[in-house]
């Protein structure tokens, strides 16, 4: 009872937290935009290069400070068995300098590489790029949708709806056809003008859609900005993890709006109720998650980068969801 009447008191004082967060998510990845030309550190599957995996025991350290005499660019990781002994060395660099990497790496082994000790795979710069720009349309299609989703579930007037289906079909066109492959200034400024008049539909129709669709641009902001704050270089793998993380981010937010706009009894008996059962959701994912991660973080796999940023994510959709949302929908059904 004490709680509930201090949160009855505070909960809109509570919107300040996540509007902070979001305010300072947003001004650090616009910083780190400016300082290396783009919202993310990319590995080699977006930027283009080669990797080589050695099979040696050699520590990590001695091939490093070998090849530092040669080149400046370059990354290696180790992967281990479960136990933690040493399998494989993998060695990453730019597309131009392979030929050198194989001389240096068979003059540190004093072998001859071969596919029987190692691998190579070499992607290039120009296919990353266009993969790239594949993989950004597809997260913003796929958030724009979710969001188009969300309001047709929550909001009233067919005539609205039917402009929003229309207006995603030209967005979804735009975007396929010619997002970042004419003038970037005229791609951004189509795309803007695309988002504002949508995100104005949602906001003057239905505020518990709009609710959910800032729950979920929070979650991704928010743990892109701690992706990037650690120095992970995301991978294919990891944009692919952020398009799995818009579902997640959605399923407690609709839950908890659904409970809150259907309610049959009082706000916060459904509020409390919704919390219940969303928060053993995602607990429940949180927990297999971070299972799958301690057997898979030895081995370096790209599975640890996928685990590693929906874990993030997770972590922002609880707090997201049950301060941010469920102060929004709380606010407009006590209002309403």
């Amino acid at each position: 009872m004490k709680f509930e009447h201090w949160y009855n008191q505070n909960y809109k004082k509570l919107l300040i937290i996540p509007a902070v967060l979001l305010t300072l998510s947003l001004i650090y990845l616009t910083i780190f935009a400016i300082q290396t030309g783009d919202i993310i550190n990319k590995d080699v599957s977006l930027t283009g290069g080669t990797t080589i995996t050695i099979q040696t025991q050699i520590p990590q350290q001695e091939l490093e400070q070998h090849l530092k005499q040669t080149f400046q660019d370059f990354e290696i990781k180790t992967i281990s068995d479960n136990a933690g002994n040493q399998l494989q060395l993998i060695i990453t660099i730019t597309e131009e300098n392979t030929e050198a990497l194989e001389q240096a790496l068979e003059e540190f082994l004093e072998t001859e590489l071969t596919q029987e000790n190692s691998s190579k795979e070499t992607t290039s710069a120009s296919l990353s790029a266009d993969f790239y720009k594949q993989l950004v349309v597809a997260v913003l299609l796929a958030f724009f949708w979710m969001a188009a989703v969300v309001f047709l579930i929550f909001s009233k007037g067919k005539k609205t709806k039917f402009w929003t289906i229309i207006l995603n079909i030209a967005l979804g066109f735009f975007m396929g056809k010619f997002f970042l492959k004419i003038n970037p200034i005229i791609s951004g400024i189509i795309f803007i003008a695309f988002a504002t008049i949508l995100i104005r539909i949602y906001i003057k129709n239905s505020v518990p859609a709009f609710a959910v669709m800032l729950s979920a641009f929070a979650d991704i902001v928010m743990t892109l900005a701690i992706v990037d704050l650690i120095g992970m270089k995301l991978s294919t793998a990891g944009i692919v993890a952020f398009l799995m993380l818009i579902g997640y981010s959605v399923d407690t937010d609709i839950l908890l709006t659904t409970r809150l706009l259907k309610k049959h009894e009082g706000a916060n008996a459904a509020l409390f109720g919704a919390f219940k059962t969303g928060t053993t959701m995602t607990v429940t994912s949180i927990i297999a998650i971070v299972a799958a991660l301690i057997v898979v973080f030895s081995f370096e796999s790209v599975l640890n980068q996928i685990f590693t940023i929906l874990l993030i994510g997770l972590g922002f959709d609880l707090f997201n969801t049950w301060v941010t949302n469920a102060s929004i929908i709380k606010w407009y059904v006590e209002e309403r």
